[in-house]
């Protein structure tokens, strides 16, 4: 598992890694198994809090 928290020396490597993610060049569809809405951001914190639903990583979307 990737952590993106910021933090020291790992900040150009993630700062690398979204670069990577934000270009296409690493797909994370795979691991993410779960979308909500912004508006449903307690359920979907409650689902991954919890590991339910077989829940690897949620992605919350904002308005389009």
């Amino acid at each position: 598992e990737i952590s993106l928290g910021l933090v020291g020396s790992e900040m150009c490597i993630e700062t690398e890694i979204l670069r990577l993610i934000a270009g296409g060049e690493i797909d994370t569809t795979p691991l993410i198994t779960h979308r909500f809405p912004l508006g449903k951001i307690e359920e979907a914190y409650r689902i991954f809090e919890n590991r339910l639903d077989g829940v690897i990583k949620i992605a919350i979307e904002g308005p389009k």
